[in-house]
């Protein structure tokens, strides 16, 4: 099967978070995925090879200190700004909450990973929307073949009804083709 992408997932998301660590004078980014039974595992960083204690953080130890419920496979992103102060956001699609009073207290770092919490959540959306779509467009294309084979195959059709046939199907697979290819 086709990738939808140019990049993976992986490197859509670093270059989010490359942008990210520049918008925090160059401090390392990381995302983290909740696991089912608790932990958080570091998924991907800003940087490509993070040092090992930059992103041995216990998110989901934290997390549940400030009392937030972790759900399965929720992402949050963290930024380490001392050596024990973080900030931690989560990954989402919905806006936060605005401040008590309308007095902002958030840092602007806080608030810089928070904005990046919801672009991201508003990409993953799109992005697994567009890998969806690229599914089933590579199903249809290889329906779209198999019809091909068996009308070109089938002898109880007559010759221009066969020719019809073929060069619909044909149409619609060139254009599946076409969705599918990367434009130069």
């Amino acid at each position: 099967m086709r990738e939808s992408s140019p990049h993976g997932l992986n490197e859509r998301r670093r270059a989010i978070l490359r942008q990210a660590s520049a918008a925090l004078r160059g401090r390392l980014v990381t995302l983290w995925r909740v696991r089912r039974w608790g932990a958080a595992v570091a998924e991907v960083a800003s940087a490509p090879a993070p040092p090992p204690d930059a992103i041995e953080f216990d998110v989901a130890g934290v997390l549940r200190r400030w009392g937030r419920v972790l759900c399965d496979e929720s992402l949050w992103l963290g930024c380490r700004l001392g050596a024990h102060r973080w900030h931690v956001a989560p990954v989402r699609d919905d806006l936060p909450a605005p401040p008590p009073a309308a007095i902002e207290r958030r840092s602007p770092e806080r608030l810089t990973l928070e904005l990046v919490g919801l672009s991201l959540g508003a990409l993953e959306r799109l992005w697994t929307a567009a890998d969806q779509a690229t599914v089933y467009l590579c199903a249809a294309l290889d329906v779209l073949d198999g019809c091909l084979w068996h009308v070109r195959e089938a002898t109880g059709l007559s010759t221009v009804t066969r020719a019809h046939l073929l060069a619909d199907l044909a149409a619609v697979a060139t254009a599946i083709d076409d969705v599918l290819s990367p434009s130069p």
